[in-house]
């Protein structure tokens, strides 16, 4: 079976990127299973236009300017909806121009088109009107924020099927009552294939590294991130600054970037509080859970979202915030996650305590979590079957061509 997949973020492993890494991990599961899966992308400046991820899976990064225009709208770490200058914003239907005729073009190889974000089935709708193809779409959640609500039901109304794979969520439950639509539940995908030893740039920052405990921050910095979903991209450095004051037998590591002028204002915080061999900034990293398989407790996540999927999978304990997002979901404070409140650096430094001084209860969070949540959140070994199967019934295939 042939899947195109369209998304605005797509991770290049060797640049360091990992935008969208929840799509690789869908379509690593796709083509794990036995499907032949191209997704396609916008170009970014100094990424491969073509790239090949083992043997059934193919990136496509195509570019919307002519030769010579620098390619600025999309920037790894930040999101196409934070256009900032005129010329980015002039780049914006340039963009979906191209990505309408690529869709176009490509779909003629698929039998069926997975578009992440309603923006893309938009986009090709064409492709799916002219050559009768099959159009899937998963909402991701800022498409449903930015996008016009009648919009966003005209799209689900002319799509095959939609994808539910939140779960038991406030969010979930109001996009299926919100917009019309087949909807197919199938589980959350995450892939994670960790190292066995601790990554040298974060071993590097530890003394004493058996007897140190890390506080691992997963995640873009962005005022969405801070503004809505209240996470405490300052907050963990404030609260550092607190909990040193009476321990120093931990370390603070944040995996990510994104907005420059949040950047550095979390350098300028760690300047003030004199933190700088408390709180490390690694980066942007494409394989995230390879530090988070050694960290005690995560932050970072945000209901469901791919960072809670990978802490769960690997069995770490997490610290959410207490917000509508994560209230009424399978999350339960104390029994599979730890809830803070939101905008408190000292109810966070006292959560962080909390586990210091209980490093087995802690470690239960983490397992509960784990056993709670595995008929949402599957690894893609497992995960890429469901979804050919819901495919290939949608096609009109039978599931003899499905592996494993």
């Amino acid at each position: 079976m042939n899947i195109l997949v369209l998304t605005f973020s797509f991770p290049q492993l060797d640049l360091g990127v990992y935008d969208g890494r929840f799509v690789l991990s869908e379509a690593l599961a796709l083509a794990q299973a036995g499907a032949k899966v191209r997704v396609l992308t916008p170009y970014f400046r100094g990424c491969s236009v073509n790239e090949r991820i083992g043997e059934n899976l193919e990136v496509i990064r195509f570019k919307y300017l002519p030769p010579l225009l620098p390619h600025t709208l999309k920037r790894p770490g930040k999101p196409i909806y934070r256009a900032s200058s005129l010329w980015e914003f002039i780049q914006i239907p340039l963009l979906c121009i191209c990505f309408m005729l690529n869709a176009f073009r490509y779909s003629r190889w698929a039998h069926i088109i997975h578009a992440q974000w309603t923006l893309n089935a938009l986009l090709a709708l064409p492709a799916k009107l002219i050559f009768k193809k099959k159009l899937v779409v998963t909402a991701r959640g800022t498409d449903l924020a930015t996008i016009p609500i009648w919009l966003n039901q005209l799209i689900h109304y002319q799509v095959d099927a939609a994808i539910d794979c939140f779960g038991p969520q406030p969010f979930n439950d109001i996009y299926k009552k919100t917009y019309s639509a087949q909807f197919i539940r199938l589980p959350l995908i995450v892939h994670v294939d960790p190292v066995n030893q601790m990554p040298d740039d974060m071993k590097s920052r530890i003394k004493d590294v058996s007897n140190t405990f890390i506080v691992l921050y997963v995640g873009r910095f962005d005022i969405l991130k801070l503004e809505t979903n209240k996470l405490p991209i300052f907050g963990l450095i404030e609260a550092t600054y607190i909990l040193r004051q009476k321990r120093d037998d931990f370390h603070v590591f944040y995996v990510g970037s994104g907005d420059p002028k949040i950047e550095r204002r979390m350098e300028a915080l760690v300047e003030k509080y004199d933190l700088t061999s408390t709180v490390t900034f690694l980066g942007s990293k494409t394989r995230p859970y390879d530090y988070m398989k050694f960290c005690h407790l995560g932050i970072g996540g945000i209901a469901l979202n791919a960072v809670c999927q990978e802490y769960t999978v690997l069995g770490k304990p997490q610290i959410l915030m207490e917000t509508p997002d994560n209230k009424d979901t399978p999350w339960r404070h104390m029994e599979n996650a730890i809830f803070v409140r939101p905008d408190s650096p000292d109810d966070l430094a006292e959560k962080i305590l909390w586990g210091m001084r209980n490093p087995f209860l802690l470690e239960e969070i983490g397992k509960r979590a784990k056993e709670s949540m595995k008929g949402l959140i599957v690894d893609s070994a497992e995960g890429g079957k469901y979804y050919l199967i819901a495919f290939q019934k949608l096609v009109g295939f039978g599931e003899a061509e499905i592996k494993g």
